[in-house]
């Protein structure tokens, strides 16, 4: 039995993806599949760390990010080759603040910001409604179960509509795709042809199926590094999201400038003590509940994509290459999406619908899959029935 099989009750623990879920689908008893964490314990290294400094119970001010930084470096040069100064690293709470930090620093009120579409939420909000710049978005392209992207249209818009800035989502969120070396290349020199900065959101980093790799965009273009930033997390990786710490990779000295000068003009907290424990432990001491957790998963997919095969055929599924995400096309399925929706949860599974990742998502869903096996087998029973219904 694997530690991943333990069920674990969340609710009335104000879990935004438990507790919320009541409010969010207007029904009781759902089985929420929905929004990005996992129902699964965090290491137990780390577990132990916050126990152990609890058990001291002083909480005083912490006095160095030294130790993160010797614990960020080290894992990205053994699980992704990836070479970072020390020099060109900044802490923010989280991957979403630091887009917002990113695009305020390298960008104005009505600048245009190119992403790709679908693509995770939050670019959408931060940039267009929050920061109040002008989004414009180049499709990805379904095809043979993964994203593929349309080069020739991302380079119109790069020519032709004075984009300022190109937001990445490095593995894609939320189709699952492991961008390959070529692709990455191939996106800066377009970048580069147009004078075009890059932010990478990387926070999926860790979270790749064998044998897929993750090539961080950085380490793919090295010529372009000035112009990159990255931005990573433990969190999404140890199931760590509400103890708030990531970090962003910033070769620009001139960038590094802005944006922490945005960071004291907006107050921006620095990391907590234990969020500085988890990333210290998780990074040292994780590795082993990693992939662990990363086959189960990919067990899960796999159980997952038999289930539609058998039950669903007219669902077609992504490969899964990276995150915990299932990306299921439903648009063979013969009822518009508005009230598939409503039949999946009227069954009893949360879900997310496709068109919240931009309109290329519509007809699509999205799915959270890292929970136990009896709750997934639960879920994914009350998907199809919605499915079919």
């Amino acid at each position: 039995m694997s530690q991943f099989d333990e069920v674990i009750p969340r609710l009335g623990t104000n879990s935004v993806k438990w507790d919320g879920a009541k409010e969010l689908f207007d029904r009781d008893r759902v089985i929420p599949m929905w929004i990005a964490d996992m129902d699964f314990r965090a290491p137990k290294p780390v577990l132990d760390a916050f126990r152990c400094r609890i058990d001291h119970g002083i909480f005083g001010y912490t006095n160095s990010v030294e130790p993160m930084l010797d614990a960020l470096i080290d894992w990205n040069k053994k699980r992704h080759n990836f070479t970072i100064n020390r020099s060109d690293v900044l802490f923010n709470e989280a991957v979403v603040p630091s887009i917002s930090l990113a695009l305020r620093a390298l960008t104005e009120k009505g600048d245009k910001v190119l992403m790709h579409s679908p693509v995770y939420t939050p670019f959408f909000r931060v940039a267009g409604e929050e920061l109040d710049r002008e989004v414009v978005t180049t499709p990805l392209e379904f095809r043979n179960h993964r994203f593929e992207i349309d080069f020739s249209d991302m380079e119109t818009k790069l020519k032709t509509q004075d984009i300022k800035l190109f937001l990445l989502c490095n593995p894609q969120n939320p189709g699952g795709r492991v961008w390959h070396p070529d692709e990455l290349k191939k996106m800066v020199e377009l970048c580069k042809r147009y004078g075009v900065p890059i932010v990478s959101d990387e926070i999926h980093s860790d979270l790749v199926m064998e044998p897929f790799i993750h090539t961080p965009l950085a380490k793919a273009c090295p010529e372009y590094q000035e112009q990159i930033i990255t931005l990573m997390a433990p969190t999404k990786t140890f199931n760590l999201a509400g103890l708030k710490v990531s970090y962003l990779i910033v070769p620009s000295e001139t960038y590094r400038e802005k944006i922490e000068a945005w960071q004291k003009y907006v107050h921006a907290a620095g990391i907590n003590e234990f969020g500085q424990i988890a990333l210290c432990t998780a990074y040292r001491e994780g590795e082993a509940w990693l992939d662990e957790l990363r086959a189960y998963v990919l067990e899960n997919y796999h159980y997952v994509k038999d289930q539609f095969e058998r039950y669903a055929p007219e669902v077609e599924v992504a490969n899964l290459e990276a995150t915990y995400l299932m990306w299921l096309d439903a648009r063979k399925v013969a009822k518009d999406e508005k009230q598939l929706y409503q039949d999946i949860i009227d069954a009893g599974c949360g879900i997310q619908l496709g068109s919240d990742f931009g309109e290329n998502g519509r007809g699509f869903i999205r799915l959270n899959i890292a929970c136990p096996r009896a709750t997934l087998e639960k879920g994914i029973a009350y998907l199809i029935k919605g499915i079919q219904k």
